[in-house]
């Protein structure tokens, strides 16, 4: 280290002391080591966002998949996820040197598809009660076992030994593949809901104690009042009574809240 004298005068004596200067090399050094440390954050940081979103696009795709299950046991959407969640602009996730992470047909998505036993009546809505017990059939609200979806990716990074080893060469450590991820949801199935307005009729006017038999007491009485009725209210313009209690609310559902399986996002 270079050292300059420096003089200072007292009364009576005089002392050389001397003052470090810092060389250029130094500070040069010192730099390039705080360069390479940014440099690595910085290369890290877009390496675990592009691995966070791959994440969360399996997230969302095992819950497509787990509700498409339970409106169709026999379902396995899993081109479906390939098109929706992992391609497209939003989804070409590319390496540092700008090659893609997943190749062309998503072959490293993979669907698993488990349905657990059916549960017993403890477990069911309203549980041991007799008229539960009843209704749970005859609306096929009898939950029938949990689904489990789960969607996973074995993303493939590329490696190149070909190059040696260098200054720069630790930030390759990126390039190695991505730890494999998996993400399930697990959800009841037999929720009790319909394929369309006639099918949630036809349960509800099949159903004896939910429905059926009070519809036809009434309906019984009515048609017998109806001959007698029908003169007074003639007289008032009214139409005859129409005993169809179910068919009058189709469509009534507003069209935003009804989908098939085939529109499912």
């Amino acid at each position: 280290m270079k050292t300059r004298a420096v003089l200072l005068s007292r009364p009576g004596h005089a002392r050389r002391w001397p003052a470090p200067v810092l060389c250029g090399g130094q500070a040069l050094a010192e730099a390039l080591l705080a360069m390479l440390a940014l440099l690595s954050l910085w290369v890290g940081a877009a390496w675990l966002a592009r691995y966070q979103d791959i994440a969360l696009q399996a997230s969302h795709a095992s819950r497509f998949a787990a509700f498409a299950v339970t409106r169709h046991a026999d379902a396995r959407p899993l081109d479906d996820i390939h098109r929706h969640f992992f391609s497209g602009p939003g989804h070409r996730w590319a390496d540092r040197r700008g090659r893609q992470i997943l190749q062309p047909g998503r072959p490293e998505v993979r669907l698993h598809v488990d349905r657990h036993a059916h549960l017993g009546p403890q477990a069911q809505p309203g549980a041991l009660n007799s008229q539960a017990l009843a209704l749970r059939p005859q609306w096929q609200i009898e939950d029938a076992g949990i689904v489990t979806a789960a969607v996973a990716v074995s993303a493939r990074g590329g490696t190149d030994a070909s190059h040696a080893a260098s200054f720069m060469s630790g930030l390759r450590d990126f390039d190695l593949a991505y730890p494999r991820l998996s993400r399930h949801t697990a959800i009841l199935a037999g929720a009790g809901h319909a394929g369309g307005d006639v099918q949630a009729q036809q349960r509800v006017a099949s159903a004896p104690q939910a429905w059926r038999e009070a519809a036809q007491a009434s309906q019984s009485a009515g048609r017998q009042a109806a001959p007698v009725m029908g003169r007074v209210d003639h007289g008032w313009g009214r139409p005859p009574p129409d005993f169809d209690w179910l068919a009058p609310w189709t469509g009534a559902v507003p069209p935003q809240h009804l989908s098939s399986y085939g529109d499912m996002p």
